[in-house]
């Protein structure tokens, strides 16, 4: 695990800057640093030591030396490609898997990815053909951004170090800026940064001679096909499952250092323990957190349950008395652009809390967008029947009642989204924080007119219609494949990586697997939700795996005390951050607007606490890259 940095120029690379902006992504990889240089080329890298700690410093090479790799990431199937290629007659002078990814590109091309299984982002300067070569992952685990203009091309695991590049330009992508509001994220390609983009999941691209060429390798669907005519029942559907998710975390726990797991009591992360404590040789070590409050800001005893159960060597962190405001700028550094989930401050915190105890641990994303774990997947099946009410009740009577109730916020959304006739176009308004509507009051006229007639829905949109494959015309499997294509990879893979290589940690997700992504896009939707029962497919696969409790407990995710945190410990600070004159000066917020939102909240006349956090985001995060402020 690693980070990496590099560029290609038209003109001489200045080495000391460019190890300087390698630097920069110390915090993900502390353990040593590397870099090689030749004409109009740069690649450098800092190492997170978790596969042969003493022979896998990069940059590596070739034998002939005519190719070199820096690699962020695992291959987790590199034992049996390495053993393939030395019957091809390659020589390794190393036992890491970096070295296995460098020979298999020699020899099989741009094609080898296929045959990974791991999560990615490489970069592999080709010297024969005096390209460069960088690749992400399937699902995106691995981040990857790159700057390019008519001179040179420059390439990070983090947004931070293409800053330091003198050239590249510190620019608000207004763009970037409407899919913020919307969504608490960038949209890839785009970032919040004029200029710099973010490689898409399952894409390489290729620059040689100026020229760059972007490919798209991976897509659910067109690998992992069923065999023609196959038409698998539930029950070896199940067996599939539970068969690929055992290989999946054995994969993931090679390693050559101490291995642990983060445990909520759900049912996912405790699927994965108990595949764990089997293939470990000794106690599995396992980390949860919460907050003061109890309910769903704490987890501690259901997690606590299931430790029991397995025999874990179980730690816990209670948040009593959190720094908030220098917790808070941490992140927005760490993050690079503004970012709106505040599940990214518990899993900075319990990624600090496991670092000194384990380098590597197993989380449980992925399995609410494979297999249906969230409501709205389940709600948005009534749309139908909801648009065929009479108009009196959808457009008056019922909002109003709801209305009397601020708390009730998942219910507005319902009623906010579910008359929306096109599925393409109601999925995104699930996942919208900032509706068009509120975009227009709160951005200035200015602003607004910058992007008038740009509709950051539209990304979702393209893929509800793209999703090809078996269970194409299976509405449930396309919402999720959004999902996997667009929330998956720049929410959830951006808040787990920045989050844990934040703390010199490495996160990995045996849920997302590609061969268990492709599986999951093969069976239908009547198997994954039945009427309450969500995820009902994954949870019988795992039944015998986990407590009954465990497959009873109710949905919820990282939940954190947003709307506390604003009438208490942030009421002052996000005020005076918010309403601060040099956050009026700057001309992208309605004021008044913004104070609104501000006062309905703290006197508990509305719930906005997301969006105060999304905003309060936005400003800090404009502070330390824009303006400059140190964190």
């Amino acid at each position: 695990m690693c980070g990496i940095y590099g560029e290609v120029a038209r003109s001489p690379i200045d080495q000391a800057r460019a190890r300087s902006a390698t630097d920069r992504l110390r915090h993900r990889g502390p353990d040593a640093s590397g870099a090689w240089a030749g004409d109009g080329v740069f690649l450098g890298m800092r190492r997170l030591s978790i596969i042969d700690l003493a022979g896998g410093q990069q940059p590596i090479w070739n034998e002939d030396e005519s190719c070199c790799i820096v690699f962020n990431g695992e291959l987790y199937n590199f034992i049996d490609l390495r053993r393939e290629l030395q019957g091809h007659g390659h020589v390794f002078r190393s036992r890491s898997d970096t070295e296995v990814v460098l020979h298999a590109y020699e020899e099989w091309g741009t094609d080898c990815l296929r045959r990974f299984n791991g999560m990615f982002a490489i970069a592999i300067w080709d010297g024969p053909r005096r390209r460069l070569f960088l690749a992400r992952d399937r699902i995106g685990e691995k981040p990857l951004y790159y700057y390019r203009d008519g001179r040179r091309l420059v390439f990070a695991s983090e947004i931070k170090a293409i800053l330091a590049h003198p050239k590249v330009p510190r620019e608000l992508n207004p763009r970037g800026l409407v899919n913020f509001l919307a969504f608490g994220h960038a949209v890839a390609p785009e970032t919040i940064y004029r200029d710099i983009h973010k490689l898409l999941p399952g894409h390489y691209l290729v620059v040689r001679d100026g020229d760059v060429r972007i490919v798209e390798y991976w897509d659910v669907g067109q690998d992992g096909q069923a065999p023609s005519g196959e038409n698998p029942s539930e029950e070896e559907h199940e067996a599939h499952i539970r068969s690929l998710l055992d290989d999946s975390v054995r994969l993931r726990m090679t390693a050559d250092v101490p291995v642990g797991a983060f445990l909520s009591g759900g049912v996912d992360s405790s699927a994965i323990v108990a595949l764990m404590t089997r293939h470990a040789a000794g106690s599995v070590k396992t980390f949860s957190l919460g907050f003061p409050g109890g309910g769903a800001y704490d987890e501690l005893a259901d997690a606590r349950m299931v430790a029991q159960h397995f025999g874990t060597e179980h730690h816990a962190l209670r948040v009593e008395h959190a720094d908030l405001v220098h917790t808070l700028r941490t992140l927005v550094y760490h993050y690079d652009e503004p970012f709106g989930d505040p599940a990214g401050f518990p899993v900075y915190m319990l990624s600090r809390f496991a670092r000194d105890h384990v380098k590597v641990v197993l989380a449980g994303d992925g399995g609410d967008e494979l297999f249906g774990g969230y409501r709205r997947y389940a709600v948005d099946r009534f749309a139908p029947l909801y648009q065929r009410l009479p108009a009196t009740l959808t457009g008056t009577v019922i909002p109003a009642l709801v209305e009397r109730f601020p708390r009730l916020r998942r219910t507005k959304r319902s009623l906010q989204t579910l008359p929306i006739p096109d599925p393409a176009r109601r999925y995104p308004s699930w996942l919208m924080l900032f509706s068009p509507a509120m975009e227009a009051e709160l951005l200035e006229g200015g602003r607004y007119d910058a992007v008038a007639g740009y509709d950051p829905a539209e990304h979702y949109s393209q893929y509800y219609h793209r999703m090809n494959g078996q269970t194409a015309s299976d509405h449930l499997n396309r919402l999720m494949y959004v999902d996997v294509k667009t929330w998956l990879a720049d929410a959830y893979m951006e808040k787990v990586d920045k989050a844990t290589m934040a703390c010199g940690l490495e996160a990995r997700l045996p849920l997302l697997d590609h061969r268990l992504v492709e599986r999951a896009f093969q069976i239908p939707g009547r198997y994954k939700i039945r009427g309450r029962s969500m995820k009902r497919i994954f949870k019988r696969a795992v039944r015998d795996l986990v407590p009954a409790s465990v497959l009873r407990k109710p949905k919820h995710g990282f939940s954190v005390p947003l709307d506390p945190w604003f009438r208490g410990e942030l009421k002052r600070f996000s005020f005076e951050v918010l309403l601060d004159e040099r956050t009026r000066r700057r001309g992208y917020f309605n004021a008044a607007f913004v104070e609104r939102l501000w006062r309905e909240h703290v006197d508990g006349r509305q719930i906005w606490d997301a969006h105060l956090w999304q905003l309060l985001n936005f400003e800090l995060w404009h502070r330390i890259y824009l303006d400059g402020e140190s964190v």
